[in-house]
């Protein structure tokens, strides 16, 4: 991966109106320090092109790009209501099928085109179905049974050493033990010996420490089952507090906010929430030009000028991983751009310099 000089960016980012930006502008503003990395990102094996200092940052100070409802792409007409679906949904649905398929699906690539555009977090939220020992994604709707993509997601690592994914395990519909067990045992039986396994001490967790021991997959378990595996995470190594807002102003309000806890990841959620009323007022439409469109065109500018790398006093609201819908918009400019908000950790380090910047780490 290239080093650029970006002081044109830095007039372009103040200067430009966000609602009227182009792919070639945000990239411009999520590249607004020097050194900069380069827009000739090779998507499918960002991590592996990071410079090598970056590889010995620890993981939960890297931006990370990831994708929220990360399985809807497979919801369609012919899927069923499962049981995360409100009361208002069911009664709806057989009237209205193709109008709230419109604004249930949040994704239009598979998972391993996510993977392909960069996407390395996944958000997950699964379900049981009467009459099956199956489990299958969900969001009020019933998307794919879960084999193939997780199977998706192992391939790629496989082929793709250098990269690490976060498989987020966010909600259980409907589950019993025995599910959970079952679950575990099929996630282990997928990816093997893959895990990154929970420790103390994320932050001494890097990109380089993981290679050399063969780990690529960490998965965050939102429930006591955790406990189940050594391997998996808990909700506090990952906070992801949901912003439930209809309008860019509010999200941005809220992620302004929000704040990181010491010596963890963090998940901002870089996505709006539609009620009711919002969609009744724009029903004809759909999620993905209602909410994912504006969010690229208002928020992810401003989400831009937010920066990874160690929580401080002086710096507000540190970045790790940042969720969005339909990630695919503009040529993957969303990842494109947290990809490139790296670049400012350098700046640090080229600062204080890396031993400098490691013991800088005062969460006060």
């Amino acid at each position: 991966m290239r080093f650029l000089r970006c002081s044109d960016s830095d007039n372009m980012a103040t200067e430009t109106a966000p609602s009227k930006l182009n792919e070639a502008e945000f990239e411009a503003i999520a590249i607004n320090s020097e050194p900069c990395l380069s827009q000739s990102i090779d998507l499918q094996n960002w991590m592996r092109d990071l410079p090598e200092v970056l590889k010995n940052v620890p993981f939960i100070y890297l931006a990370i790009p990831g994708s929220h409802d990360s399985m809807t792409y497979s919801i369609d007409r012919s899927s069923g209501l499962a049981p995360d679906a409100e009361p208002a949904l069911k009664r709806l649905y057989p009237l209205f099928r193709g109008s709230i398929i419109r604004w249930t699906v949040t994704q239009a690539l598979s998972a391993y085109e996510q993977l392909q555009i960069g996407i390395r977090y996944f958000d997950l939220r699964l379900a049981t179905k009467q009459g099956t020992q199956n489990f299958y994604f969900t969001h009020g709707l019933y998307a794919s049974e879960i084999t193939e993509p997780l199977k998706e997601i192992n391939r790629f690592v496989e082929d793709h050493p250098d990269e690490v994914v976060i498989l987020d395990f966010q909600h259980f519909y409907s589950f019993t033990p025995e599910d959970h067990h079952r679950l575990i045992f099929n996630i282990h039986n997928i990816f093997g010996k893959k895990f990154v396994p929970r420790t103390l001490n994320p932050g001494g967790i890097t990109l380089n420490s993981m290679k050399r021991l063969g780990q690529q997959i960490i998965v965050v378990y939102r429930n006591e089952f955790m406990f189940a595996s050594a391997e998996f995470w808990p909700s506090s190594f990952l906070p992801s507090p949901w912003p439930r807002q209809d309008s860019v102003s509010g999200l941005l309000g809220f992620l302004r906010r929000v704040r990181r806890r010491p010596g963890a990841g963090f998940v901002h959620q870089a996505v709006l929430t539609p009620t009711p009323t919002f969609i009744v007022l724009r029903f004809i439409s759909d999620l993905r030009t209602k909410c994912a469109i504006p969010i690229k065109n208002e928020a992810l500018p401003r989400i831009a000028e937010m920066t990874p790398g160690i929580p401080r006093q002086d710096v507000q609201n540190t970045v790790n991983v940042v969720i969005a819908d339909f990630v695919d918009l503009d040529n993957a400019v969303f990842p494109r751009t947290v990809i490139n908000m790296n670049s400012k950790i350098l700046n640090e380090i080229e600062l204080l310099g890396n031993d400098e910047y490691r013991l800088s780490e005062n969460y006060g």
